[in-house]
């Protein structure tokens, strides 16, 4: 011991025994950290959770069981929860169940099925569905793109009716927005309506077991408390585990007025600095239908009167690109996977791809580097409604011109006012509370509340003393705070416009509306597994195809079980308020 500190004889220090330990201590680090990951952390490939009857009851014991791996599974367990809670409801004796009635509707959001069948009008293909009442059963079909609502009404139990200025406040729940983060909303909403099954199914049983005298407190239950679960907003990229639908709208920058509509559509493009990170954020020959797009062409069409310097310098550029002076993008329309190579020429084609996929990687660090953190997200999220093909494209630009809405905003519309009956912005005396579920953003894991507006609750202090009442309520719950502090997750949305919960489908002073963002990766990383996916959609390869499924949808048992507990007590504590 003494000989580790004798500066006189230098050559006496172990060293070659720390580097040894050192060396020791890493690889067990390693070891552990792989059975970890491989073994204890990951969930089971197999799991049996079947969607009978008796199944459902007894048989759900795996919390894996809330959790799917694709779009067809995540809905029919969905549709199974509700047709057996459905028939619960219909069987119970003389009330006994807090739940009244349920009711059920599907929406079609494919393109292709309503110009077929109702020639490309959706508000007329909205006015032919029919619900599905406690009579009723239904159907699940896998095949189909659906948005599936189920609307759960309470009843009010006189001891509640008698105590002065208890008001109940509607909850809405919607998943599925931004398609591949809609499996946590999903797994959220299958534990609720699981456990509330096997609440009713407790309930029925101890009524049975007294014979049928046990006596509800109300045999004509007065209807309280709606509850709207509303499943995959987007199914088409749930089921493709994407984020943006078939057309490549983000749908959660989608839902415009038309006078916001025209300032998007005719504003800079490159406002926020979305054409200086054109190369970084879409590394691919942008062909279309119409040939190849350009940016000054879309701006002077859409409406833009500025100047456009800027836009015409880098359709420029991409004419090099493509005239083949320079190799990045003249090669980056071509598949980056491994691939199988028998011979020498094969080797320097997939060495000069992978150079590609460095390339790409190096210019969203450089972007990162010289923009600076927050502005190069802000120019990732504030959307553009020019380029479909392009990363954030909100909409606007394929439909001919034409400003409006992607189908699954009308369908999300006609669930809350028709379906529900909620009406929101016409019934004064209507007060909703919405939770919009996300993941990307945050610690591993947490959540955090976005988009509360606490100021908004004293708009209107006549007519929106419950929204003040409702805010203090969830102010010292500390819920609006979430498990994460971390303040940038909120940065860089100061421009962005088009939420799905925002004031146009949820205007006050009838609706209160919450994002909860669940974290996943580190930002930049997830901002990589966009531009990478988007650019193998675009170009018609499967390399990157699961890769928004690693960053919004981590398949790890420590991340399921922190962030459906955060779901749980978010929906829970709101409706026990």
């Amino acid at each position: 011991y003494p000989r580790l500190f004798d500066k006189t004889n230098m050559t006496s220090f172990p060293s070659s025994h720390v580097l040894f330990g050192l060396f020791v201590l890493l690889l067990l680090s390693g070891m552990y950290y792989i059975v970890w990951i491989y073994a204890i952390d990951s969930p089971k490939f197999i799991y049996y959770c079947p969607l009978d009857r008796v199944g459902l009851t007894h048989l759900w014991n795996d919390e894996n069981c809330y959790w799917s791996t694709s779009y067809p599974e995540a809905r029919s367990k969905f549709v199974a929860l509700g047709n057996r809670i459905r028939e619960q409801v219909k069987e119970q004796p003389h009330g006994l169940l807090d739940v009244v009635d349920v009711k059920s509707i599907s929406y079609d959001v494919s393109d292709a099925t309503v110009i077929e069948n109702y020639g490309g009008g959706y508000e007329k293909y909205l006015e032919s569905l029919e619900v599905i009442d406690v009579h009723g059963t239904q159907c699940i079909t896998p095949e189909k793109d659906t948005i599936d609502a189920l609307l759960l009404t309470f009843r009010e139990p006189k001891s509640n009716e008698a105590k002065s200025g208890n008001e109940f406040i509607d909850v809405i729940h919607s998943s599925g927005v931004h398609g591949v983060e809609g499996y946590l909303g999903s797994a959220i909403q299958l534990r609720y309506l699981h456990e509330l099954l096997l609440q009713n199914e407790e309930m029925m049983k101890s009524c049975r077991a007294d014979n049928g005298t046990q006596v509800p407190e109300t045999e004509s239950p007065m209807k309280g408390r709606k509850v709207l679960l509303i499943h995959a907003v987007n199914p088409n990229g749930m089921r493709h585990h994407r984020r943006t639908n078939e057309n490549n709208v983000d749908l959660n920058r989608n839902v415009l007025t038309q006078e916001i509509w025209k300032k998007v559509r005719t504003r800079d493009p490159n406002f926020v600095g979305y054409v200086d990170m054109d190369s970084a954020i879409n590394p691919f020959i942008p062909w279309g239908s119409s040939g190849m797009f350009s940016w000054a062409t879309a701006a002077r069409d859409a409406g833009y009167e500025g100047n456009i310097t800027r836009l015409q310098l880098r359709d420029d550029e991409v004419m090099r690109h493509v005239e083949g002076e320079t190799n990045l993008f003249r090669e980056s329309n071509y598949d980056t996977s491994l691939g199988n190579f028998s011979l020498f020429s094969d080797v320097r084609v997939w060495l000069e791809r992978k150079w590609i996929l460095a390339e790409i990687v190096w210019k969203v660090l450089y972007t990162v580097f010289t923009m600076g953190y927050t502005n190069g997200k802000r120019a990732l999220v504030a959307a553009q409604y020019l380029k479909q093909s392009g990363v954030g494209y909100g909409g606007g630009a394929h439909k001919h011109h034409i400003n409006s809405w992607e189908n699954s905003i009308f369908a999300l519309r006609h669930a809350i006012n028709d379906f529900a009956g909620y009406q929101l912005g016409k019934k004064v005396e209507q007060k909703v509370f919405w939770i919009d579920v996300h993941t990307g953003l945050g610690k591993y894991g947490k959540f955090k509340a976005m988009g509360f507006d606490f100021e908004a609750a004293n708009d209107s202090p006549k007519q929106s003393n419950w929204r003040s009442k409702f805010a203090d309520l969830l102010r010292h719950s500390h819920l609006v705070l979430g498990e994460s502090s971390d303040d940038g997750v909120s940065e860089g949305y100061d421009l962005t416009m088009g939420f799905v919960n925002d004031r146009v489908l949820c205007p006050p002073p009838n609706c209160f509306s919450i994002t909860q963002e669940f974290g996943t990766r580190p930002g930049v990383a997830v901002a990589l597994a966009l531009i990478l996916e988007n650019k193998s959609h675009q170009i018609g390869s499967r390399e990157f195809s699961v890769i928004s499924s690693w960053a919004f949808y981590p398949q790890r048992l420590s991340w399921r079980r922190k962030t459906l507990r955060g779901g749980i007590k978010m929906l829970s504590s709101v409706l026990n308020l």
